[in-house]
């Protein structure tokens, strides 16, 4: 759902001057070179423009048909039956076949790195219009992959795909320059609605050099972080989206010397101070969000208790009164910390209670977030250091270090990603090396369930099951999680951009899920 606010209606026609191009500024939306195997679809959104997927998202969040004209499930769970629509067509004219979707998935199951398919026992194309999936376990989260994973042309892909993409999405790349822009053109063999723009160009550019873009009047969307917020620019509104992408602090849970993977690499883990849950928990109660928002998000977003507040597999029981001070304190007086020497900041076994807290230098909210977090961290005796890095050092440093993490999908499966035992060391999942024997006991049960509703159950569980979990006041806060953000664009007047859901993780891709709708109103 988006609101707009009026940021100028006169000045410099945009750069598609209501005409049938468009020019679009919201970072690097060619992460992966259009290939999934390199992580193109890590965002959902992501691959709508020249991808399809079996299942989709509507404006409501429920997963329906995209590719797939209608499917089925066993009451076992195990069996997944697709019919492959009869109008699909690549961007070449040739027909979209059930053996195009299960080389894509054979494929992915293979890889094992961007999409976890090893419960995936068999993947059988019946005939041309048909493909079933039989699985070895119920695997209640697998309809979330269902609608990320673009389906590749068995005929067409190889190593050098990402040089002359091959898709059946509405749109088609006509020229890719890496690092900078890409051009799209309408698929003319797409199967839905005929689309209302002839040229989409998307500038990869930096959130200060988009907005420069947008009051140059040279392009039509440029996302804006939440610092940009007030700016008026003649002839654009800014709109804002609703989403469920959130943003935290991830802790390592582990003692310093400890050593494990990411992305294949091997690299330091832990940290002497964020392995003690106290200062966690303290951290957990002790951080004002409604502070944060203000502050950080100038109003735009909410506070945040979970990755998943108000979601159906949200668990209430998380919710707890937070900026609670002397309750922090009295946490860490209880964990041993105590100012000793007078300077503010709490100590234990001779070690003070700092630490560093890593952020993306080219990200300005996240930026924000760690210095306001650090100086309400002050305040409790906590002292942080907030230092601008790039995602490879983040990557490389992250798990002896805190770090500004997001999240935020429109299913349950990142829960498990991010805090089951089971995950780490795969890819960035569980950041902060977090095991719990219970909490993995509730996540495998939420993902062996067979119905939504038996696995909301366990997912609610893994969060706080009135003993132990990974949230709530007395949970154990690996990852203490703070805000929800709204995502602001500035949007050239009259342009529709269709009825977008509630958006997740990633401003750069999460306005595409309706890209096929966009239209000039009036």
């Amino acid at each position: 759902m988006a609101t707009g606010c009026a940021a100028g209606n006169s000045g410099a026609a945009g750069a598609g001057a209501r005409g049938t191009e468009l020019v679009i500024a919201v970072g690097d939306i060619a992460g992966g070179e259009f290939d999934p195997l390199k992580g193109w679809g890590s965002r959902p959104a992501q691959i709508r423009p020249i991808h399809s997927s079996l299942l989709a998202i509507d404006s409501k969040v429920n997963f329906v048909d995209d590719l797939a004209s209608k499917y089925s499930v066993s009451e076992d769970a195990l069996v997944w039956s697709f019919t492959v629509r009869d109008n699909a067509r690549w961007s070449t004219g040739e027909p979209v076949t059930a053996q195009d979707v299960a080389f894509t998935y054979e494929l992915l199951k293979k890889d094992g790195t961007r999409f976890d398919l090893s419960f995936v026992d068999k993947i059988v194309a019946v005939d041309d219009s048909h493909v079933e999936f039989r699985l070895s376990e119920p695997r209640s989260t697998f309809v979330s992959e269902l609608s990320e994973i673009p389906i590749l042309p068995k005929a067409h892909y190889g190593p050098d795909y990402s040089s002359d993409p091959i898709g059946s999405g509405p749109y088609r790349v006509k020229d890719f320059q890496d690092g900078q822009q890409v051009i799209l053109e309408p698929n003319p063999y797409w199967y839905g609605d005929t689309v209302k723009f002839t040229k989409l160009t998307f500038l990869f550019l930096a959130e200060d050099a988009a907005l420069a873009a947008a009051k140059s009047g040279s392009v039509d969307i440029a996302y804006v972080p939440p610092a940009f917020a007030d700016q008026k620019i003649p002839g654009m509104t800014l709109q804002s989206f609703e989403t469920v992408d959130s943003r935290g602090l991830t802790l390592p849970t582990l003692p310093a010397g400890n050593s494990g993977k990411i992305r294949g690499n091997d690299v330091k883990v832990g940290n002497d101070v964020t392995s003690d849950p106290a200062v966690r928990r303290a951290l957990n109660i002790g951080l004002d969000r409604e502070g944060i928002v203000e502050l950080v998000l100038q109003g735009h977003g909410r506070p945040a208790y979970t990755l998943v507040d108000g979601l159906p597999w949200f668990n209430e029981e998380t919710v707890f009164e937070d900026g609670r001070t002397d309750d922090a304190k009295q946490i860490l007086e209880k964990g041993g910390w105590a100012d000793s020497d007078g300077d503010g900041i709490v100590e234990k076994d001779g070690a003070k209670a700092q630490f560093t807290l890593l952020y993306p230098s080219d990200d300005q909210l996240r930026s924000d977030l760690a210095l306001v977090v650090a100086d309400q961290a002050r305040k409790l005796g906590i002292e942080i250091t907030a230092k601008g890095t790039t995602w490879d050092g983040i990557y490389l440093d992250g798990k002896a270090n805190a770090v500004t993490w997001g999240g935020g999908r429109h299913h349950a499966h990142q829960l498990f990603g991010m805090y089951s035992s089971k995950t780490i060391d795969t890819g960035y999942n569980n950041m902060p090396q977090y095991s719990n024997a219970a909490v993995d006991k509730h996540l495998s049960a939420g993902l062996a369930a067979t119905t939504p509703e038996e696995a909301n159950k366990s997912w609610k569980l893994a969060q706080w099951d009135g003993k132990s979990g990974f949230a709530g006041e007395n949970g154990d806060a690996p990852i203490v999680w703070l805000v929800r953000i709204d995502h602001l664009y500035l949007v050239r007047d009259g342009l529709d951009l269709g009825d977008q859901p509630i958006q997740g993780h990633g401003h750069e891709w999460a306005l595409f899920n309706t890209i096929a709708d966009w239209k000039w109103s009036g």
